[in-house]
């Protein structure tokens, strides 16, 4: 039941997303420098543990939420609604 309630935010009802595959924009990461640029198995872990069940109005405040949780923009993204 929980997973099914909408929750009411600001007029608007709240949604249930399951992420099925995304790939956010990290390819600016550490401009450059070897040092500061993250591992292809780093953004590989990155990518998955954006996976998963989120709350979220619609697909943009979707891409919101993650980039408000892990500080990269989506560049793609698979989802499915939950009821």
């Amino acid at each position: 039941l929980c997973g099914r309630r909408r929750i009411s935010s600001g007029g608007r009802s709240m949604k249930l997303y399951e992420v099925t595959d995304i790939e956010l924009y990290l390819s600016e990461v550490g401009d450059g420098d070897p040092e500061c640029t993250l591992s292809e198995q780093e953004q590989f872990v990155l990518n998955q543990r954006c996976l998963g069940r989120w709350r979220a109005k619609d697909k943009d405040d979707l891409c919101d939420v993650i980039f408000k949780a892990f500080g990269y923009h989506v560049e793609s993204i698979k989802w499915e609604e939950k009821a």
